[in-house]
């Protein structure tokens, strides 16, 4: 990887309800073969559900693909994934976004650009969400 290390790819207080506010992409993973997604969300009031989708794009951001969807509601936590781009995808994946099921990735894809993408439903106080990436 020509530019492995620690990215954010999401940091923002939650206040309205969001139909799904894209975060600035990354475009500098030309070359990454794993990354580690940490997902915190620390709650404060308010809210229903938040969700966070990693994507990534295999074409400098034209389309991007879900590949991971961490799923919370009114409780701080935080959960991680590892994804690696040398497990085999045998079967065709169609790209979507926002709409993989909650806390689950799809493996094996990984692109030179990734971001982050908020959906959150209610009004929230007092709530911050992050998206880190270990890029390798």
């Amino acid at each position: 990887m020509l530019n492995p290390g620690s990215y954010t790819l999401l940091s923002r207080q939650l206040t309205t309800a969001l139909a799904g506010e894209a975060q600035t992409a990354n475009i500098k993973l030309a070359g990454i073969l794993a990354a580690t997604l940490q997902c915190e969300f620390a709650y404060g009031t308010g809210g229903t559900s938040c969700k966070v989708y990693a994507q990534a794009s295999l074409d400098q951001g034209l389309s991007w693909i879900d590949v991971a969807c961490f799923a919370f509601t009114t409780a701080s936590a935080v959960k991680v994934v590892n994804l690696s781009a040398e497990t085999p995808v045998t079967t065709a994946v169609t790209p979507a976004q926002n709409s993989l099921a909650d806390n689950t990735v799809i493996d094996g894809i990984l692109g030179a650009c990734m971001r982050a993408v908020v959906v959150s439903t209610g009004t929230y106080a007092n709530t911050q969400v992050r998206l880190r990436l270990d890029a390798k």
